[in-house]
């Protein structure tokens, strides 16, 4: 008689076990649930990228420069860059086309906007990122502008 109420005393404490690996593995299902949801929402959407061109630069034309390229800030992060495009004498170059070239997420990632008529462009990122997000800005030139490619460094998150 002495061994029923061992084995009454296991089968308990099998059963809480059994209990708390079920709420273990709950918790881990809801979990991963919850990421997966996350993760869908704030996907970058494919529209914002395009293909970089493999036409070479132009070597023609007035010499052009990017000038007062910074980082567009808000609440301390940088979600974008801005500057001018402009010939080395300053006039403005309207009309064109500069690329964004940058590595995100595994892969790298083309975005492209057009100058407005004082040069000045405008290129916002779809997510933030941490550390410095090595960017490479493309001019490709046509027949009056020679084309121009350089590359920055922009801080990310917390930075």
């Amino acid at each position: 008689m002495s061994k029923e109420p061992e084995l009454g005393k296991a089968s308990r404490f099998n059963m809480k076990n059994v209990s708390i690996l079920a709420l273990i593995l709950l918790a881990v299902i809801i979990s991963g649930w919850a990421l997966v949801t996350v993760s869908r929402a704030f996907q970058i959407p494919p529209s914002d990228f395009v293909t970089m061109p493999i036409t070479p630069l132009s070597r023609s034309g007035s010499v052009t420069k990017l000038n007062s390229v910074t980082p567009i800030i808000q609440n301390g992060v940088t979600v974008g860059v801005s500057g001018y495009l402009q010939t080395v004498s300053g006039q403005a170059v309207s009309g064109a086309q500069v690329y964004a070239h940058y590595y995100l997420e595994a892969t790298y990632r083309t975005q492209v906007t057009t100058t407005d008529a004082n040069g000045y462009f405008e290129i916002h990122f779809p997510m933030n990122w941490t550390g410095w997000l090595p960017l490479t800005l493309t001019y490709f030139g046509d027949s009056q502008h020679e084309g121009l490619q350089q590359v920055f460094s922009l801080p990310g998150e917390n930075l």
